[in-house]
């Protein structure tokens, strides 16, 4: 499994609540159809948002990060955040922990 982490920051002029509109939209209409995406996570950082998402393989990772910028309903959200702030990282998942509490 694959740990992706994206920090970003909205577009000027862009407001919490259509940031949060748009994540919505994003999660509906392109994460839902992305092939080996298990979760994604939307955060609020000090600084800005955060998306945690957890992919099956590298290759599922590799695949959308290939298609991204060629899909309608990405790039409709990706107008919303401001490209020059923008980090993404990949971790793989060596051993999870659960705790039952």
């Amino acid at each position: 499994m694959i740990i992706e982490i994206t920090t970003y920051k909205s577009a000027e002029n862009i407001s919490n609540e259509a940031i949060l509109l748009a994540s919505e939209t994003f999660n509906k209409d392109y994460c839902s159809r992305c092939k080996g995406l298990i979760s994604r996570q939307f955060l609020k950082t000090d600084d800005g948002y955060m998306d945690i998402f957890l992919w099956k393989s590298k290759g599922d990772v590799e695949n959308v990060q290939r298609t991204f910028m060629q899909d309608e309903d990405a790039l409709k959200f990706a107008k919303m955040i401001d490209s020059t702030r923008l980090t993404m990282k990949n971790y793989e998942v060596i051993k999870t922990y659960s705790f039952n509490k």
